[in-house]
């Protein structure tokens, strides 16, 4: 669910400048969100207000980020961007969500993790997605797909669509939605077993400002729809929530 983040899905892309291969570049977005983000309080059924941050350090085609972990970019382009890194897989921590109580926290796990965002067309249309496999624990492995439009209304200030879904093996699912007959004794759920493959989907509608030479202000709102073998988890209690991000992205 890491790489579901609501924000690292909704910051218009940026076109990789040639040059920066051979320099240092830090970018930082920095706000608020409400979101099912696991970054602050691992994965939630319901989302909840929360800090948002994403911050990537670049050197050559090695990198840092919040989003994507610590790896390699094995592709950067203008159109094109691609990389393979050791991330983190968020567990879950039992308190931070109604919806979790008497199942049980799950810690959290290293993956091995790839990603890709390719702009078929230019800044106006983004396609991405990415793979994290676990290392241990749950072993689970998670993926998430989608595309980003944005339509330039104004100079400096362009509006944007964000669609995309997620997905899981079926250990990932069972482990995070599903109900064994241990913890269906402790919660009171009936016991259930969730299928494999994609099981959530979202859109953000937004606006981007530039507001200096590197400063950009993001402001959107949307929604997250649970479907499949997933919704009809009792742990889920709704089908679908907003989502609402506010954020600011520097780059240095």
């Amino acid at each position: 669910m890491l790489a579901m983040c609501l924000l690292s899905g909704t910051v218009p892309a940026r076109a990789d400048d040639s040059a920066a291969k051979n320099r240092a570049t830090l970018e930082i977005s920095f706000g608020a969100a409400y979101s099912a983000d696991p970054r602050v309080y691992g994965v939630l059924i319901r989302p909840r207000w929360q800090p948002a941050l994403e911050a990537e350090y670049l050197h050559d085609s090695y990198f840092v980020s919040t989003e994507h972990g610590i790896g390699y970019r094995i592709a950067s382009r203008e159109d094109l961007t691609a990389g393979i890194a050791i991330n983190y897989q968020s567990g879950r921590t039992e308190r931070n969500d109604a919806r979790y109580q008497g199942l049980g926290s799950l810690p959290g796990a290293a993956e091995a993790y790839a990603y890709v965002e390719w702009l078929p067309f230019g800044p106006a249309l983004a396609l991405h997605g990415d793979l994290g496999r676990a290392l241990s624990h749950t072993r689970g492995s998670l993926y998430t797909g989608g595309a980003r439009l944005g339509v330039p209304v104004r100079s400096g200030f362009s509006a944007f669509v964000d669609l995309s879904a997620a997905g899981g093996n079926k250990r990932y699912v069972q482990s995070f939605y599903g109900v064994s007959t241990d913890q269906s004794l402790r919660s009171g759920y009936a016991a259930y077993v969730v299928r494999p493959g994609p099981y959530e989907i979202s859109i953000v509608i937004g606006a981007s400002y530039d507001a200096g030479p590197k400063w950009t202000l993001i402001a959107g709102a949307g929604a997250m729809h649970y479907f499949g073998s997933v919704a009809a988890s009792p742990v889920i209690d709704r089908r679908s929530y907003p989502l609402a991000l506010i954020v600011s992205n520097h780059s240095f």
